[in-house]
């Protein structure tokens, strides 16, 4: 038979009286979707562990009821109300650009900010609330990013931010930033993969319909539609496109396009984004997704977009997407049977 003392018992009500709290700074004219999205993922966790897990409440300057940009309000407890513990997590949501100029000044926001950021587990935000993370100096010579809109003016009007301009969200000790709206989700989910474990992660992916998990190292950029606006280029990423089942080399693409293989190298990456052969990377995992919505066979798909080997296929298809091609294959495939 189990015994405790008093000890055990008063740091076993301890334990549940920590329950992580997320807290969302809000204001008028914040992006709702920075809000609902990351909170849903906090409120899946809770019921999909069924324990409390998260306490999520809604903050700004003097409470009460707030407006988004989509017109809908939204009730918060003043800053005031609350005083932060080492587990708690402050999560600064975006805005319109005028919303964030007045947000980073508000003089309530940041004496709060200045107060408690240094007390948080976590301090972060959501798409354009990095802006404000900034102007209060909480983002100086760490690596952050923002929306992808607003990374130069980021990088010009904060030259102490490590600004990454290729990247869903970035963790940088305790903070934690997130690029445009629906990376706020990706970056929640990896707080519950790290508060927990990446199974919970997966099944709160599951339950909102979402992509298992996409890294944060993955670009919020799409290159495919800078290269279909490229007519330079456009040839070339025919070509690629009809040969991906073969073997390419950045040389062949260079004698395709008519140009030394550095003079291509050095126009493709600046026109395009990347590199030429990570752009062929893509593209070949891009095809592979597709097959996979269709009737492909994850064992015989790998050679038919270029890899030598099925496993390289499937760690590279997990690194860039975040669940491994079977999983894809049963969340997207409607026509046929998992094989």
């Amino acid at each position: 038979m189990l015994s405790f003392g008093a000890n055990d018992i008063k740091l076993y009500f301890s334990a549940m009286s920590m329950d992580r709290r997320i807290f969302f700074v809000v204001f008028d004219q914040f992006e709702l979707l920075d809000l609902s999205g990351p909170s849903s993922v906090f409120n899946a966790a809770k019921a999909l562990m069924k324990q409390p897990a998260y306490e999520i409440h809604v903050l700004s300057a003097a409470g009460g009821l707030i407006q988004s940009r989509t017109g809908i309000e939204v009730n918060s407890q003043s800053l005031a109300t609350f005083d932060v513990r080492r587990s708690d997590t402050i999560l600064v949501v975006g805005g319109s650009q005028k919303a964030i100029k007045q947000v980073s000044v508000d003089d309530v926001v940041q004496n709060w900010l200045a107060k408690n950021a240094e007390k948080a587990e976590r301090v972060g935000s959501i798409c354009t609330g990095a802006m404000v993370l900034a102007a209060n100096g909480l983002l100086d010579e760490k690596r952050a990013t923002t929306h992808w809109a607003d990374l130069s003016l980021m990088a010009d009007k904060y030259p102490c931010v490590d600004v990454a301009k290729d990247a869903l969200y970035c963790v940088d000790g305790n903070i934690w930033t997130s690029a445009g709206v629906t990376t706020g989700i990706d970056m929640a989910m990896a707080m519950v993969g790290k508060d927990h474990n990446t199974k919970v992660m997966h099944e709160i992916a599951r339950w909102l319909v979402v992509y298992a998990h996409r890294p944060g190292h993955q670009s919020q950029f799409s290159e495919l539609l800078m290269a279909q606006h490229s007519p330079r280029f456009a040839d070339i990423i025919g070509w690629i496109d009809g040969n991906l089942h073969h073997s390419i080399k950045v040389a062949e693409m260079a004698k395709q396009a008519l140009m030394t293989e550095r003079t291509f190298y050095r126009k493709f990456t600046d026109e395009i984004g990347c590199t030429p052969s990570k752009f062929l990377e893509n593209r070949r995992l891009f095809r592979a997704k597709q097959l996979l919505e269709s009737e492909g066979v994850v064992k015989s798909i790998f050679s038919k977009v270029g890899y030598q080997s099925e496993l390289g296929f499937r760690n590279a298809f997990a690194a860039k997407y975040g669940l491994s091609p079977s999983l894809y294959k049963r969340m997207h495939c409607s026509s046929c049977a998992l094989k």
